[in-house]
This record gives structure tokens, sequence and C-alpha cells, in this order.
């Protein structure tokens, strides 16, 4: 009688190498970063301009409010956090919606996407169009004072066409220039989105050297809406009725003080000046139960 015959073993499955998995999550972690990092140093670098901006209001630059480049930088850097923490819920709908439309059309929507990325021309219009979305922000924020926003869009849609559409399907050949497409539309929409930020700076500025309130979003980018009163060294009040001014900082032995009243901006040695009822953010309403006057009220008086 012949041996029974071994059946053969079943087929292995090929193993997935090893470190794939540490491989696909770099590939994320590098593409991202490709697009994120360029987009927080264009945001930061019109976030600083946005600093120059609100102490111009005040008629100093940050430097002769004392404050130095290190702390700018770890004011912006919170910033930075906090606009994170914004966006991520954004992006993460935006990818749900994405999902539940490709579940839906059972991937075709998926499919589609892939097929128009491997496109040169859809890539670089793609491209050409989020850059475009900073300089609409430049031209509306540092346009004309006629120039309206649809105007804007117009000269925007200009500068993408001639100025960036043929370059980046150009830089579509070669995988270096595909990197250098990601890093200036990154660069370009985080100055875009710090261009409106800037507005919102500058009126959060106004409004304090108006009526002395600021806006949230000062907050955020770490501008201390402080107010105290000013005494000289014997104990007397050197503001009229004894008001608080804003504390803008302190330079070379001296506070930097704007007087709401007169709406001017002074220097006061810091061995000459107490400064008392210190208050962050104060409210000169008193709950809605008082009056404020808008600043210059001191000068009205004196005409």
């Amino acid at each position: 009688m012949p041996p029974a015959q071994t059946p053969p073993p079943p087929p292995m499955e090929p193993e997935e190498p090893k470190g794939s998995e540490r491989g696909r999550v770099l590939e994320l972690v590098e593409k991202v970063s490709s697009f994120a990092v360029p987009l927080a140093v264009g945001l930061y670098a019109m976030l600083y301009i946005g600093y120059q901006d609100v102490y111009e209001v005040f008629g100093i630059t940050p430097e002769q409010a004392g404050l130095e480049q290190a702390t700018v930088f770890a004011r912006l850097l919170s910033t930075l956090v906090q606009v994170f923490l914004w966006l991520l819920p954004c992006v993460g709908f935006v990818v749900g919606v994405g999902w539940l439309i490709n579940k839906v059309t059972r991937g075709a929507a998926g499919r589609m996407i892939n097929t128009l990325r491997e496109l040169p021309w859809v890539a670089a219009t793609f491209a050409a169009l989020l850059s475009a979305a900073g300089y609409w922000a430049y031209f509306v924020v540092n346009g004309a004072p006629d120039l309206d926003a649809n105007t804007a869009l117009l000269l925007a849609a200009i500068v993408a066409l001639f100025g960036l559409f043929i370059p980046y399907r150009m830089m579509r050949r070669t995988s270096t220039g595909r990197a250098g497409t990601k890093v200036l539309t990154g660069v370009l929409v985080g100055m875009g989105l710090g261009f409106f930020l800037n507005i919102m700076m500058v009126q959060g500025a106004h409004d304090i050297y108006v009526n002395g309130n600021g806006n949230e979003f000062l907050k955020i980018v770490g501008f201390k809406n402080q107010w105290a009163t000013v005494h000289d060294g014997d104990n007397k009040p050197v503001l009229k009725d004894d008001d608080r001014a804003l504390v803008l900082g302190e330079m070379e032995g001296a506070y930097v003080l704007y007087n709401c009243g007169t709406q001017e901006t002074v220097r006061r040695p810091v061995e000459a000046t107490l400064l008392g009822q210190i208050e962050l953010d104060p409210d000169f309403s008193n709950g809605g139960k008082d009056k404020v006057e808008p600043c210059g009220y001191a000068t009205e008086e004196g005409q």
C-alpha cells in the first residue's frame, strides 16, 4: 500500500515589510509639514507686522515700549498655537464631509480626486487659486481707499493667472518643483490669513486709542491692555481727576504711558512715578452703569 501523501502547506500570505507603518506615518508628517510649516511662517511674519501697526497707533514702536524680539516671539507663538486649535476642527470637518461623500458615491469621489491630482494643469490651477487668496487679502488691506473687495478679487485673479499659474505648471515637472509649489502656496495662504488678523489687531488698537476698550483678539496676540493711575514721587496725581493711563511698557528706566484724556503718549522716569490701581482690560462703564467718555475729553475741555 503506497504511503499517504502529505498535503502541501497552505500558501503563506506575504508579510508586510517591517517599518512600513512607520514609513507611512513619516510620509504623512512630511506631506502635512511641507504645507503647514510655511503657512505658520507666513502667518507669524504678518502677525509681527501687525504688532508694529498696533504700537504705531500710539505713535511708538514695540522696541520703544520695551518689547524685545524674544518677547514678541513668545507672545505670537502662543497665538499660533491657538490658531492651530481653531483650524484643526475646521480641517477635520472638511475631511469628514469628504469621507462621507466618498462613502455615498462608493469611492467614485475619491477616485476622481486622485485622477485630478495627477493632472498637472489641475494641480497648478488649485495651487494658484490658493496663492491668490494671499494677494486678495493684501489688496483688500493695503489697496487704494476706494478699492472694493470685488476689484481686489479681480486683481488677485489676474496675478494668479499671469504670475503664478504657468510657473506652478512648470514646477510640477520635477519633485523639487512640486515641493517648492507647496512651500510657496503655504506661505501665501499664511500671509493672506495674517492680513485679516492684522485688521482685527489694528481695529482693537484704534478702539483703545479712542475709548480705552480693545477686542478679544488683542488678548490672544498678547497685547496688554493694562491701565493704572499715575502719581509723581510725592504721591500727587499726574493726570486730571486722577484718571488712569494705559501702560504700554517700560524702556531704559522710563514708563511709556498713553494718556486717554489728551490722546498723547508720554514717557515718565520710573524713579519719579508711582503706579496704582493696576488693572488688565478694565470696564470703564462699571458694568454699563456709568457713561464712558471717549478719549480726548481733556483736550475738548481746554478749548
